[in-house]
Order: structure tokens, then sequence, then C-alpha cells
């Protein structure tokens, strides 16, 4: 097994405790002819991360000149630049698909990685343990993993698996070369102005004015802030926090577009429709369509 080097950079763990990390899905068995070959443009990338260990067959990524390969006893981590992917026939897959990344919505590792499972052990040592729980814990949910029912106990020992499965990940990441996208300290400052955010309800208007006074700035000098750490205002945070709000509940197929409206603090469904039309290019129900998992049969547990 390979030796794996110290990860690179070091910040405070408040600093990481803004780093969102969520699993979406994990899930094993045979990719679907309809999902063999996919094109990603630009306005579909929502800066997930598609794990794959290939089983059987062998999947290719293009971007532009750009290829990576994966073959049987293979790991991929897909790049989240626009691609597109293509599968051998009767391609089997483990998936784990999941985001990692930074408040400003940049992901901690954005580089595409194919790697051997024997050279990397410690992957595969991660993510069964992770795919038995689900399986166990979940059966039948497939892409909307974040909205199934479970007990407190069982959240937490999903999180410790998974929390498993990145420090895996990560570990042949930076061992492979690759540095993450942004390793520097976040303003105390920007930091409060961050979780009042996340607390913000939908149903209530937000207005910048009255968070800037609870931080003790101006209104201009907490933008001015948020855009040199972040490049976003905290208006523009509030709104791609929003948009990930509704890609996870558009996961679901069973709440209703209308309903995920309302609870987004949108005044009709027309102008639910509207305004994710103009964030992703489609409207929710296109979206929803096309988030299919690619994957047609499960595997018995190991």
């Amino acid at each position: 097994m390979t030796p794996l080097p110290p990860m690179p950079g070091r910040l405070a763990v408040e600093d990481f405790s803004f780093l969102q990390a969520r699993l979406l899905w994990c899930y094993e068995g045979e990719v679907s002819p309809e999902n063999r070959r996919k094109f990603t443009a630009e306005r579909d990338i929502d800066h997930h991360i598609h794990a794959w260990w290939i089983e059987g067959g062998s999947v290719t990524l293009r971007h532009g000149p750009k290829q990576w390969t994966a073959r049987a006893g293979e790991w991929i981590f897909n790049p989240v630049e626009p691609h597109q992917q293509e599968f051998s026939p009767k391609a089997r897959i483990l998936s784990i698909n999941f985001k990692l990344e930074w408040p400003s919505g940049d992901p901690l590792v954005d580089q595409p990685l194919v790697v051997r499972a024997k050279k990397f052990a410690g992957l595969n040592r991660a993510a069964l343990p992770l795919m038995r729980f689900i399986r166990h814990n979940f059966p039948g949910v497939r892409n909307d993993l974040w909205r199934a029912p479970i007990d407190a106990v069982s959240y937490f020992e999903l999180n410790r698996l998974f929390s498993r499965w990145l420090a895996a990940y990560l570990r042949v990441a930076f061992a492979s070369g690759i540095v993450p996208s942004r390793m520097s300290e976040i303003d105390p400052r920007v930091q409060a102005a961050l979780r009042e955010l996340d607390r913000q309800p939908w149903t209530q208007p937000f207005r910048e004015k009255s968070l800037a006074r609870q931080i003790g700035l101006s209104a201009g000098h907490l933008d001015r802030l948020f855009v040199e750490q972040l490049r976003m205002t905290p208006r523009a945070y509030l709104q791609k926090r929003r948009y990930s709000s509704a890609v996870a509940l558009l996961s679901d197929r069973d709440v209703p577009v209308k309903k995920i409206g309302y609870d987004l603090g949108f005044s009709s469904p027309g102008h639910f429709s509207h305004w994710f039309r103009e964030v992703s290019g489609k409207s929710p129900r296109q979206y929803r369509m096309s988030r299919q998992t690619p994957v047609s049969k499960r595997t018995k547990s190991r």
C-alpha cells in the first residue's frame, strides 16, 4: 500500500466547520442503457463529486481534448467541468455521489482522478461499510437519500461512515498530487454572517442592513468582505443556498413542486418555476426528470 503524505495546509477547526459535506446517494449495480452515454453541460454542473468504483466494464470521461478512462478494479472521480461520460455495455459500478465545498461554492477538490483500488485499499475499506449501511437502512432509496427518514443514532452512524469515506478520498487525492482549491482562513465577521444566513427562514424577507448591523458593519463593508472572501455578496450566498435546497427537495419525487416553491418562500408556483429556470436553465419538473440515477439493478448484500 502506498504511504500517504500529510494533508497540505492547516486551518482552524472552526474554518473547516464551514466546509459543506453532504452524501447524496450511494448504490451499486449495472449502468442502465439510457445512462451509458451522457453529456453534462455548463449549466448542469452542481459541484457534486461522482465517485465510481468500476466493478465490471469501463467508463471514459471526456472534456475537450482531455480524456480519462477507468476499467474494472479502478476508482474514477468525475471532474466538475462540462464532460461527456460513456460506459461500456453491462458496466457495473459502486457509485458514491457527494458534495464537499466551501460556502463560496468552490469544491475542496475539483480535479479528475483515476486510481487502482488495490493500490489505495482504504477507498474500498471505507466505501463497502457505507454501502452496506445504506442498503440495510434505506432499502429502495436511490438519489433522494438526503430526504429519507432516519433516527438520531443511525444519522450519526451514517455520518461516521461518510466521514471515514471522505477522509479516505482526501488522503488518496492529496497523495496523487491534487491541491485543494481553497485553503485560507475565513474572516470572523464573515463567519458570523454565514451562521446568520444559514439560519435565515425562507418565509421571511432578507434584510442585508439588519444583518450588517448584527455583525457591526455597514452593508457596503459586509458586501466587500464577502466578495473578497467568497466572491459573492450575502444575498448571492443566500440565493445559492436556496438553490441547493431546491435541488435537494426536487430529488424527492413524492414532494409536489408546488409545495417546494411555497416552502422556499415563493409566493406562487409560477414565481418559483421562473426563478429556478433562470438559475438552472430548466423548469423544476424538467430538472427533476433529468436527475436519473445511472444504475438499473441492485446487487444482493455482500
